[in-house]
This record gives C-alpha cells, structure tokens and sequence, in this order.
C-alpha cells in the first residue's frame, strides 16, 4: 500500500475515498483510503489546512499510515529555492537533509520502553522510490533538480540573513520535511519527498514572499 501525504490541494490523487479517523498511541490521525487502488492519502495540514507546520502531530500521521499497511510514502513537499538555478515551477528531490527545527518531536525512541535506539540516516530517501521517480519526470519531461533539503521551524519565512546561511549548506529551504523523513525511517517505511518550487528564498530574487 502507497500512502500520499500533502496538502488539501493533492485531493484530486483519489477518485474515491473513505474517510477514516485512525487512533494511534501519538494522538489521532485523519486519512482517506482507497482501497480498490491501494492508496492512501493524509493531509499534513488537516483537511481545512489549518494546522501550521510547527504544530502537525507528525508521530500519528507516520505511525497511523503504518498502522494500516502502507510501505511507501510519496511525501509532497513546498519549498523556497535557495539556489538561482533551481527554479520556481520546477519540481526537486531531496537526497539528503539538515534541519533547524526547534520544537518538534522528532523520534519514537524517546526512552519510554527502556531502549536507546540509534538509527542510520546515511541514506535517509527510499532508493527505490527515487529512482521511480526520476524515471516518470524524465519520461515526462518535467524539468526537476536533486539535493539537500533544509528544514526550518516555521510559520515565518526565514531572514535574507538566514538564507545566506542556508544557502551554503543546501539547496531548498522547507518547512515539513521533517521529522517525517526520520519518522518513516524509524518505523522501517520507504519514504521519498517530491517537493514542488513554489518561489525563490528570502533575498535570492527581488520578488516579495506571500
């Protein structure tokens, strides 16, 4: 089973759908399943896109898409290029990641069962996953980039001041990447994030953030 994680406007994946409230030992996790084509699909952002980025309860989305049998998850991300080459209109694949989170839960090895568990994030994207990926955009001629995502806390938009930072260590700035990369990693899920150019970062054009 695929699970599908975006926003509000990813609904029209699903011809149909059943709505489904799954309970988790993390909290309550709203998705959509079709079952005839194996798909799941969760909104991030809850189905009024209410939920800032900072404030998603990411543990329950992982763990509700484990919980009824997804393996794989196609994550769709929006993020702010920090490089002039990469375009607004263009789509990007992560390879790798560094985040600047501040507040996030971003584990569930957090002691309570007794264990200190280390995972390897060496190669934190699904291979697999990828490679699917970069096979369908190149087929379809869809003009895409690869690279280091950033992970900012968020709502604000980050300072001219903090994207010149950014900048010398990635090549997106976001702000849901993570933890659900880690999540899914933990959980031994195949995870891989289509993230679509939305605009350029603070100060790498003259154009205004909205």
């Amino acid at each position: 089973m695929i699970g599908i994680i975006g926003g509000t406007g990813v609904a029209p994946v699903l011809k149909r759908g059943k709505e489904v409230v799954i309970n988790t030992r993390y909290g309550k996790a709203r998705v959509l399943i079709d079952r005839e084509d194996d798909v799941v699909l969760l909104f991030r952002h809850g189905l009024n896109h209410s939920i800032p980025p900072h404030r998603i309860n990411y543990r329950a989305n992982i763990y509700a898409l484990k919980m009824i049998g997804v393996e794989r998850i196609l994550a769709i991300n929006s993020v702010g290029s920090l490089k002039e080459h990469i375009k607004p209109g263009t789509f990007f694949l992560p390879q790798d990641f560094m985040e600047f989170t501040k507040s996030r839960v971003s584990t569930y090895y957090d002691g309570e069962d007794g264990k200190v568990v280390h995972i390897d994030l060496s190669e934190p994207y699904c291979p697999e996953v990828l490679g699917i990926l970069r096979e369908i955009l190149d087929r379809r001629g869809y003009s895409y980039s690869e690279g280091v995502y950033i992970c900012t806390e968020g709502p604000r938009f980050e300072t001219k001041a903090e994207i010149r930072f950014y900048k010398t260590l990635g090549d997106v700035v976001g702000m849901t990447g993570y933890p659900e990369v880690v999540l899914a990693k933990e959980l031994g899920l195949c995870y891989v994030s289509l993230c679509t150019v939305t605009n350029y970062a603070a100060g790498i054009s003259k154009d205004r953030l909205t």
